[in-house]
């Protein structure tokens, strides 16, 4: 991971699956590039390793949108659908050992806006909303 300090943040583009996904972390001032880095790693690696976790709960998600944010001219979509979606990261957004959100693509599925997994501080699952 190439981070660099911008503006107050460490920042990264890293290349996933052949698609650029931002990585931010905030909460460490210029000057702690190494531990920006460790930490960084760490957050990336939980998001890697529990991308099946995540993905498990398309059906949930697929449920939630047919039932709360379909339109009437809407088709609904499928669990298939939705975990499509949830394996395309748009970015990653850490606040340095505050815990972190995972963004992902889900073409305006959501009336432009982005499903997001939240995950505490300690590396807890925290759920998923819709920013």
């Amino acid at each position: 991971m190439n981070l660099k300090y911008v503006r107050g943040s460490y920042m990264a583009e890293i290349m996933f699956e052949d698609k650029p996904v931002l990585f931010t972390l905030e909460g460490l001032d210029e000057g702690n590039d190494a531990e920006a880095l460790r930490y960084s790693n760490i957050v990336w690696d939980w998001v890697l390793d529990h991308r099946s976790r995540v993905i498990a709960h398309a059906p949930l998600i697929a449920n939630f949108k047919n039932k709360k944010w379909r339109d009437d001219q809407e088709p609904e979509v499928s669990a298939e659908q939705i975990a499509d979606y949830l394996k395309r990261i748009n970015s990653v957004h850490a606040n340095y050992e505050g815990g972190f959100d995972i963004f992902f693509d889900t073409h305006g599925m959501f009336a432009e806006r982005s499903l997001v997994v939240s995950v505490g501080s300690h590396f807890l699952f925290e759920g998923f909303k819709i920013l």
